[in-house]
């Protein structure tokens, strides 16, 4: 998992790969033949899968960036002590 100090960069998607787009046409149409469905389906079916992808990175983000508020809130409630022992004490 990413921190806010030390963030990997992020995997950059080029949709310009017709390679990847010629592997996978070739892969819809073996799995279209393997399971007797048209290939139109086995698009569908992908996209099913990416959008469970999709969801299940929003779940991820939204973890992360609760865990980092918390984060923030320990560190706001530090300094508050913190200045709260210096006031009284002077």
């Amino acid at each position: 998992m990413g921190t806010l100090f030390s963030q990997d960069p992020r995997r950059s998607c080029d949709d310009g790969n017709y390679d990847e787009l010629d592997g996978f046409l070739g892969l819809a149409v073996k799995f279209a033949k393997k399971h007797k469905v048209s290939v139109a389906d086995v698009i569908a079916a992908k996209h099913a899968l990416e959008l469970e992808r999709q969801n299940n990175l929003y779940v991820d983000n939204g973890d992360i960036f609760d865990e980092q508020m918390a984060g923030f809130g320990e560190l706001i409630r530090e300094l508050n002590q913190h200045l709260s022992d210096h006031l009284l004490n002077d």
